[in-house]
């Protein structure tokens, strides 16, 4: 699982995360970080 960090727009993934104690990114220090998701796209029918 990889997740973008919130202030420098690096991807970490979860080794990177082992580094640290806590949730930080491994280059700038910030705390938030943000899942990244697949593409997917749900097609839904507009019928009434």
């Amino acid at each position: 699982m990889s997740y973008i960090c919130g202030k420098c727009a690096r991807e970490v993934d979860a080794k990177g995360l082992e580094s640290l104690p806590g949730v930080k990114c491994p280059h700038c220090g910030y705390r938030i970080l943000k899942k990244v998701r697949p593409p997917v796209v749900n097609k839904i029918s507009a019928r009434y």
